[in-house]
């Protein structure tokens, strides 16, 4: 292949259109050839001071410099094993793509475990299909350590009646940055069927899987002792729900200046961002299920509707 100066056939995006499409607000996204244009609130001064290796991609993945989890269950030496039940055809081929993902990616690695639990594909939105493992065999022989994830209703409390700028900060598959230790491991085995070749083998996670029953608790802990590390801002407050970050404060170029420190530091940490998720210095946000504005929170009306949608007990 030829190389141009002006050319870098990896880049996300046309470089010399990035100030155009940073002032209109989006951001262009290449999603299995497809163009997607999502809205970003960033301006391109924001942009440019921001280290963008901090934005999510589906190739790329999150990975905290941290000592790897160990994991304890009672009666280690009776393994739970339950049998994978069938998958429809579509299910699996949905899956196959997102499973050689994670498999590239280090996520999960064969293996022989006397574990095994079953999977089952959730088709989304957008017609691509999400892994889901089903551990809660695996979560009732947990043995836990003491919560210490604080209620969302006291979170809120931090918060000021001065507070007029917000910035939410969702990180993305953040419990996939821990590494679980070796012996862990086997614990969250899973049978795997090629709809191709139809091969069956054994997978295993390597990291904190989605749907464990301690990985909140464990994430959310060691995001806490990481942000010790962090540079505040006076007059901003942060505040942590697991893997959901939110700063306030009353001036908005405080609340910038504090919110592009931030995802700088989670960028050296090793952590990604949804991009287009981002609230970026809004005077109105979402978080928690509620809405932030002028100093004051009340239900998001979306969690409204929701409740009101229940059907009421008979």
């Amino acid at each position: 292949m030829n190389k141009h100066p002006l050319i870098y056939h990896k880049a996300d995006y046309n470089l010399l259109g990035r100030d155009l499409i940073v002032e209109l607000g989006i951001s262009l996204e290449v999603v299995d050839k497809e163009l997607k244009v999502k809205l970003c609130p960033l301006r391109v001064e924001d942009e440019q001071d921001i280290n963008p290796e901090v934005w999510y991609t589906p190739d790329s993945v999150g990975k905290l410099d941290i000592a790897p989890f160990k994991v304890t269950i009672t009666n280690p030496s009776m393994p739970i094993r339950i049998k994978q039940y069938p998958l429809s055809e579509e299910g699996r081929r949905g899956l196959k793509p997102e499973i050689e993902r994670l498999l590239q990616q280090g996520l999960l690695e064969p293996c022989m475990s006397p574990f095994n639990t079953p999977i089952f594909p959730i088709k989304k939105k957008d017609g691509k299909y999400r892994l889901v493992h089903d551990l809660r065999e695996i979560n009732k022989r947990t043995v836990t350590r003491f919560p210490v994830v604080a209620n969302p209703h006291t979170l809120l409390g931090h918060l000021h009646p001065e507070d007029r700028w917000y910035s939410v900060i969702d990180l993305k598959d953040a419990f996939w940055a821990c590494r679980l230790e070796e012996k862990s491991r086997d614990y969250f085995a899973f049978e795997w069927e090629d709809p191709d070749t139809h091969r069956r083998q054994q997978l295993r996670w390597t990291v904190l899987p989605q749907g464990f029953t301690e990985s909140p608790n464990l994430f959310g802990q060691a995001l806490e002792r990481i942000l010790q590390g962090y540079d505040r801002i006076p007059g901003v407050t942060l505040v942590q729900y697991v893997d959901d970050l939110l700063l306030a404060g009353k001036d908005e170029t405080a609340v910038r200046q504090a919110s592009i420190r931030l995802l700088n530091f989670l960028c050296l940490q090793g952590l990604k961002v949804t991009k287009s998720k981002l609230q970026f210095v809004e005077q109105e946000v979402k978080y928690l299920g509620h809405q932030l504005s002028k100093g004051t929170k009340k239900l998001d009306p979306d969690r409204i509707s929701g409740i009101l949608a229940l059907t009421p007990p008979q």
